[in-house]
């Protein structure tokens, strides 16, 4: 279970890095980690089950993002 923890921690840490560079760091995190579960989830050979788990934390990391960046323009004004 601690391996689990440290590799999806890393899988997290790799998706806010790649999204820095792109200024959408909860957006990229969210892909990453959703392209990461699909793939452990579809070799349990459940398609649906891996595309229902990237399209649910992608979706997280969209809505996440999203409102990071309405609260740092409600902030700013």
């Amino acid at each position: 279970m601690t391996l689990g923890i440290v590799v999806f921690g890393a899988a997290f840490l790799v998706g806010l890095g790649l999204g820095t560079s792109t200024r959408r760091p909860l957006t990229t995190t969210g892909l990453v980690l959703g392209g990461f579960t699909a793939a452990l989830v579809a070799q349990t050979h459940e398609p649906f089950a891996a595309f229902a788990a990237f399209a649910l934390l992608s979706l997280a990391g969209l809505v996440a993002d999203s409102v990071r960046e309405t609260v740092g323009l409600l902030r700013d004004r």
